[in-house]
């Protein structure tokens, strides 16, 4: 390609990360993933992708992607090329045999182990990120083995029958003994990482471990993302800053996930889902601002809290709506947060949402907020019992009368309020939110309960975490289990096809 050199030299203005996609012709639904995750890349105006290693199960090297079912995926990237995107492929440690004829086939590069490009004037070190496992003695040994020139070209040599037997047992073997080794043999030693950003890197970017982590280091940054395989994770470089994508659910699950978040007043909501939210990469729903934002406007036109037949009117008409960060408006102009939280809101918003008119005009402006993004962290008092009852997740957390009290005095020092004080408001809010007959606040009958009070917040933000990570991959392992292909679907026929040079 003739324009191949300038684009390589071209620092990219907006590049996509993923690794660990771990193609098989065999499993559609993950080419599938694949294909319109470039597809979207593509449609965002993405002029550099970036695909650090083990995209494919490819122990064969070239002969892996002969299977017709990588064919799609395949056509995609040459595509990207021919659309003037630059396509990196790195090695992994599945496909480490790949090389010149993807390059000759596809247009797309294939450097080996690392590559380094400009993001934003920062230099980014890309690589799968096996060399910084230094700690896996036995795997550091078997891949300088294996990735030995003479040793390369040797299997490459062999005839097909021996190299899927070789490959098998090379498989096997490594499978058997990941099992016995510890997350902390097989982690990032980030001393490996300093070495790497000290010679002359401001940010190095990897994946391998399957485990998402955005970390400053002494010498830089350190992003590495999660198997796109099993949660979607990757990174994104535009407007001159690099953003890591820990989880994305519509690359893996089709859709995009719902959170649900509720609990009494002071119980650590609205940090929590914050903060979750901001890890996930999820949008924000605050539920609670809505209803402030309707008492805001019936304060605006003096219409008391007890009159739900006007308060139903006033919804309809004031038009409350959401922005994908969460932010209220009300005819389309934002609301100050000032006024949604103000002393005169705080003492009616109660009243105002207990109206089944309110609650009912309000819910299909939160359930919209859900079709914002990949995701969404909705927090609120009836999230996961009314507004979304199909949620993906759903955690009801609670803390003690007292230390709630504390957290909300500690909010708003300059109240002038005593703790005694704070802690009888919150139990009325309890008593009113729970009694009331529309929606009351309780946990839905699926709910994971946290009890916070004992808790950090970043200990409950990491708990959620790993909840809602390991429960996608957990909901993606039972769609692969419903549509798997029985042994032998995929004919010798399919596999002989020449995909690569598609």
């Amino acid at each position: 390609m003739d324009d191949l050199p300038r684009r390589r030299s071209r620092p990219p203005e907006r590049a996509w990360f993923c690794s660990d996609l771990h193609l098989d012709g065999g499993d559609p639904g993950g080419v599938e993933r694949a294909c319109a995750f470039v597809d979207h890349a593509l449609a965002e105006g993405c002029d550099g992708l970036f695909l650090l290693g083990d995209v494919f199960k490819a122990w064969l090297g070239t002969n892996s992607l002969r299977d017709a079912g990588l064919a799609p995926f395949l056509q995609r990237l040459a595509g990207a090329v021919r659309a003037g995107v630059r396509v990196v492929l790195l090695h992994g440690n599945h496909d480490f045999l790949l090389g010149r004829h993807l390059e000759q086939a596809l247009g797309v590069e294939v450097p080996g182990r690392s590559v380094d490009v400009i993001l934003g004037g920062r230099r980014a070190h890309l690589s799968h990120g096996d060399e910084y496992c230094t700690g896996d003695v036995d795997y550091q040994r078997l891949h300088r083995v294996l990735r030995f020139g003479p040793l390369k070209g040797l299997l490459a040599g062999l005839p097909h029958a021996w190299q899927v037997r070789l490959a098998n047992r090379i498989q096997g073997a490594s499978t058997e003994a990941t099992a016995h080794k510890s997350m902390i043999e097989m982690s990032i030693v980030d001393a490996e990482v300093e070495r790497r950003l000290s010679a002359g890197a401001d940010v190095a970017v990897c994946g391998h471990v399957h485990s998402a982590r955005d970390a400053e280091l002494e010498h830089g940054r350190l992003v590495v993302m999660a198997d796109f395989e099993s949660t979607g994770s990757h990174a994104v470089f535009s407007g001159g800053e690099l953003r890591l994508v820990r989880v994305d659910p519509r690359w893996v699950l089709g859709r995009a996930c719902v959170v649900a978040l509720d609990g009494p007043a002071g119980s650590g909501k609205s940090s929590v889902s914050r903060q979750l939210a901001a890890r996930l990469g999820f949008g924000h729903l605050d539920s609670g601002a809505l209803y402030r934002a309707v008492t805001t406007a019936a304060l605006r036109e003096g219409l008391a809290p007890d009159d739900g037949a006007g308060l139903g009117e006033l919804v309809g008409r004031c038009s409350p709506s959401l922005d994908a960060h969460g932010a209220v408006s009300l005819d389309g102009v934002p609301v100050p947060d000032s006024e949604l939280r103000s002393e005169a809101v705080t003492a009616r918003v109660s009243r105002v949402s207990a109206h089944g008119a309110v609650r009912a005009g309000l819910i299909e402006v939160q359930r919209g907020a859900a079709r914002l993004g990949a995701g969404l962290v909705a927090e609120g008092r009836d999230m996961g019992t009314v507004v979304f009852p199909g949620a993906d997740f759903v955690f009801y957390l609670d803390a003690s009368l007292d230390v709630r009290a504390a957290r909300r005095l500690a909010q708003n020092p300059g109240e002038g309020q005593d703790l005694a004080t704070v802690k009888d408001a919150l139990a009325a809010r309890d008593h009113s939110d729970s009694g009331r007959d529309v929606a009351p606040l309780r946990a839905a009958e699926r709910a994971e309960v946290v009890d916070t009070s004992e808790l950090e917040l970043e200990h409950v933000v990491d708990l959620l975490e790993q909840r809602v990570v390991e429960g996608i991959r957990r909901l993606l392992s039972e769609q692969r289990a419903a549509a798997r292909v029985p042994p032998g679907a995929q004919g010798s026929g399919a596999r002989q096809a020449r995909a690569a040079s598609s």
